[in-house]
Order: C-alpha cells, then structure tokens, then sequence
C-alpha cells in the first residue's frame, strides 16, 4: 500500500513519535502517515479503546497509551512510559483538542475552562512533559495542530473561545520554538480550516456546507491527508531549518 511517506518520498525509520488525540481523525491519519515513514508511533488518548482500536488497525509499529492532556500527572506517566518502553521520543504531535460552538453571549465558563484546558493546556503540559526526551533526541520536533480560527478569533464554526485557545496555541508555537532552537528542537504549526470529522460534521448542516465551500477558493474543505502530509514533512530533517513558523492548509480562504 502507498502512504504519504512514499509519495513525498520521506523515511523517518526508527524514530519514536506519540501522537494525542490520536484515536480521532486527524490523530489517526497523521499517525498512519507517521508510521508508514518507518516511526512508531504511539496514540495518546483519554479515550483508550479507540485508541486501541485505531493502533490495530494501523498494524505493526502502533501502540495506545492512556493520555489526558488535561492531567500533568497523567502526561508525565504517559512520557515516562514512552520512554521506558521505546528508549526516548523524537516527534510529539500536538493534536488533542475540542471545539465549542454558539455565541459568546450563551457560552458558558465551563466551555472556557474545558477547551482552554484541552486545546491550549494540553499543549504545555504534552511540550513541557517531552522536552527532556526531545533534547536527547537529535531529531528533536514538536508539530502542533492549531487552526485558522486561530488567526481569524473563530467564525467559520468553533466560536471565539476556541479561535482564542488557538490563538494562543499559535503563540505557544513561537515562543516554544525560540527558546528549544537551542537544543536541536523545531517546533511548528498547522492551521487547517474546516476539516470533515465526527467532531465538525455535527455542525455540517447542509446550508453551512454550501456556505463554507463558497468561502473557500480551493472549492473544497481540507482532508485528514491534507493535514498529515504537513505534519509528516514538519517532523522530517527536509523541514529542519523551519522553525516557530504556523503554515494554514486552508485552500486560500485566509486570502480572500
């Protein structure tokens, strides 16, 4: 079977990698994309039986491991074990996220708490968590998923607290980057604009499907392939002079 790694033409075999959120649609293609380059690759997810589910089907080379990106503890025992069982960890995949939808004025302060503690908190604890393994590793990178919301404070569908904690994982991306160039480490991102999963589709109303597409000069929303063909050159040596950088895959529509 051809992967992404093929077609691009990049090997990253032997390298460890843990992807969070990696039972859900971008997590699991970028964790193919991933393993199909020659990485192991291990999904972290709140959501173990999926993610069980996911690494058996992706075969040989993909393991689950219990993550909530909202527990320091927990992404601590998660590294730990990642590193026990794999000898260190060259790529983490910032991935883990969730979306919230509506007005401001009828969201509520537990959906600021809950997607600043996934979306946003998430990616410190999961960075912080890793730096020693990636510091001893000489292919150190960290690639995580922002959005365009990120740049445009929400609007397409996940509203301005989502956009917000996006934005912020944008700032993360830069300043991370400054100060880990040091030891070897790239640290950049992807803001994709709308991409069909379970966790999108249930906003997918026919009238905003036909509006979105409108909006979107490329004519189409970005695929799960789209996203990890990115991640997968991101973690690559062809990208490692890129650093702090976030790149939209988002079929122009930033530009219009």
């Amino acid at each position: 079977m051809t992967t992404i790694g093929d077609t691009v033409g990049i090997r990253l075999d032997g390298r460890i990698a843990l992807v969070t959120g990696g039972a859900g649609s971008i997590g699991g293609a970028i964790a193919a994309a991933l393993l199909g380059a020659g990485c192991k690759v291990y999904l972290g997810d709140v959501r173990i039986e999926a993610a069980l589910d996911r690494a058996e089907a992706l075969g040989e080379g993909a393991r689950a491991v219990p993550l909530d990106v909202t527990n320091a503890g927990n992404v601590s025992e998660a590294l730990h074990r990642i590193e026990a069982e794999a000898g260190g960890l060259d790529i983490l995949v910032n991935n883990a996220g969730i979306i919230t939808c509506g007005a401001l004025a009828q969201a509520s302060f537990a959906d600021w708490d809950a997607v600043c503690a996934v979306n946003l908190t998430g990616v410190y604890y999961c960075s912080k968590a890793a730096m020693p393994a990636l510091m001893r590793s000489r292919h150190g990178r960290i690639v995580n998923i922002a959005s365009i919301a990120g740049a445009k404070g929400g609007g397409l569908i996940g509203n301005t607290l989502y956009g917000a904690t996006k934005a912020g994982v944008i700032a993360l991306t830069k300043g991370f980057a400054r100060e880990l160039a040091p030891h070897g480490i790239t640290v950049n991102a992807i803001g994709p604009s709308v991409v069909e999963t379970p966790m999108t589709e249930p906003y997918l109303t026919p009238d905003v499907r036909e509006r979105l597409t409108a909006s979107i000069p490329a004519g189409r929303f970005a695929t799960t392939d789209d996203v990890a063909a990115l991640a997968l050159f991101l973690a690559s040596d062809a990208a490692a002079y890129i650093n702090g950088e976030t790149i939209f895959v988002d079929g122009a529509l930033l530009k219009r």
